[in-house]
């Protein structure tokens, strides 16, 4: 059964692969499987990017943080297990259950996203996504309106999701608001530190600046 991961990295800090896996709780994990013994290690990473260990007294080393930083911008999909390392003493993956929010991963709309944005190394180029939305952000009346209402930024950032979604998929009709939240979740979720950071920033001064 598939589970919803990102590629399969490989570490110098120790004799492990690892990736990046949706948890069926929410939010991201991060899965360690080391060569030699098949023992495996996974981290809970929370929306700020912090990583914590989910064994009892467990710390964050070396090989975690570089496992982390290898998977930054890396995007999900439906995945196989891992076979390219004997495995036979690692806890079982997650399965996300097919709830609307996590079958985000296989929609159009969040492939969409992935296609027009992914870079050549495989991971998401949010250096140009932000750029390219904060040019639409800054040209489109809908924003501006909604600017001038002095609306909240989060609902900006939802409005630009629907309508980007929409040109991205070539569908006249928006996601809902609900859909455009859980996509933004998605999208963030593959790089806390990068997704829609800057955009987030240009919506706050957009704000400040309106009369």
């Amino acid at each position: 059964m598939n589970i919803i991961r990102t590629a399969v990295v490989e570490l110098t800090k120790a004799e492990a692969l690892a990736y990046k896996y949706k948890m069926s709780s929410g939010g991201a994990g991060l899965k360690l499987l080391y060569e030699e013994t098949g023992m495996s290690e996974t981290y809970t990473i929370s929306r700020r990017g912090e990583l914590s260990a989910n064994r009892p007294g467990g710390s964050v080393g070396e090989a975690a943080l570089e496992a982390y930083e290898l998977t930054l911008g890396l995007p999900y999909s439906a995945r196989g297990k891992v076979k390219a390392v004997a495995v036979e003493r690692a806890e079982e993956d997650e399965v996300v259950p097919a709830t609307p929010e996590y079958n985000m991963i296989e929609s159009a709309e969040y492939k969409a996203w992935i296609a027009k944005n992914i870079g050549p190394d495989g991971r998401m180029n949010y250096i140009k996504m932000n750029k390219d939305l904060i040019q639409f952000a800054s040209k489109n009346k809908t924003v501006s309106e909604m600017v001038a209402q002095k609306e909240d930024r989060e609902a900006i950032l939802r409005r630009i999701v629907q309508i980007q979604t929409s040109s991205f998929t070539k569908d006249k009709e928006y996601i809902t608001p609900e859909a455009a939240g859980a996509l933004i979740d998605t999208l963030e979720e593959l790089d806390t530190r990068s997704a829609f950071k800057e955009l987030k920033l240009h919506i706050t001064r957009m704000l400040s600046g309106a009369k």
